[in-house]
């Protein structure tokens, strides 16, 4: 159960949150693509980095490792609202 709420929820959220920038991304932009090639790749490497994680804190207090959990799940969010916000901004 440990293991599905540290790495499933996180999953589901970057992949909720690669859905909205898909859609508000505008339409023909490559946003929504370089949104999808970012989610193919940092989702499966989010799910190993917290999986290790969850692994080597087992022993630890969960506070500690909320902040570490934090950290490695919202990397790929803030990669794809940042190439959304350069599109929009230079108008690429």
């Amino acid at each position: 159960m440990k293991f599905l709420a540290t790495i499933g929820l996180p999953i589901l959220l970057q992949a909720g949150f690669t859905w909205l920038i898909i859609n508000a991304a505008p339409g023909g932009s490559f946003v929504g693509l370089g949104a999808l090639l970012f989610a193919g790749i940092g989702m499966p490497i989010t799910a190993v980095l917290l999986f290790l994680l969850t692994r080597a804190g087992s022993g630890r207090g969960v506070s500690g490792q909320i902040l570490r959990w934090a950290l490695v799940t919202v990397a790929l969010p803030l990669t794809q609202l940042g190439l959304l916000v350069l599109v929009s901004v230079f108008r690429l």
